[in-house]
């Protein structure tokens, strides 16, 4: 058995198929990467738009748009979001719709650091269970001695710090 434990055949831990609506961990997370980098290109392309503006003081019609249209749909789903403005009415935020998703598809595919996001999420995760068994340990070893700390974690006794 390897750490973690419920490991199948192939060694790798069985996720319940139930456990995000049916769909795998894997799929979750790609979707939830689509929402950031339709996010991101709104960004990009509103910094594209900023740059464009040499007079100084007056927003492009397409910054103006797209900020308005993010303040009134605040975006959840990124594909929904987009394709609800691919149909509004405003032809300059049709034609924007459609600039994010080259943006968007530029930037996962090329711009996206897959391998740098997996390494530091595997080593925040680690310190973070790592000063989290710190506190269990420590909150155990006090309960253990009958000692109660106070909200700063210092245990006192008698006015003097233990």
């Amino acid at each position: 058995s390897s750490p973690g434990g419920g490991t199948e055949d192939n060694g790798r831990m069985h996720v319940p198929t139930d456990a995000f609506g049916g769909m795998s961990p894997e799929y979750k997370a790609a979707s939830a990467l689509k929402n950031l980098f339709t996010m991101v290109a709104v960004r990009v392309v509103m910094a594209q738009e900023e740059s464009y503006d040499n007079e100084g003081g007056t927003m492009t019609d397409t910054y103006r748009g797209l900020q308005d249209y993010l303040a009134a749909n605040p975006l959840r789903d990124g594909n929904t979001w987009l394709e609800e403005m691919m149909r509004h009415p405003d032809t300059n935020l049709r034609l924007t719709a459609l600039r994010l998703l080259e943006v968007r598809k530029a930037y996962a595919s090329a711009q996206f650091d897959f391998k740098g996001m997996h390494a530091l999420a595997v080593k925040e995760l680690g310190e973070e269970n790592d000063r989290l068994m710190a506190g269990y340990v420590n909150d155990s070893f006090k309960l253990s001695l009958g000692e109660a700390a106070g909200e700063d974690g210092i245990v006192e006794e008698d006015g003097i710090v233990k």
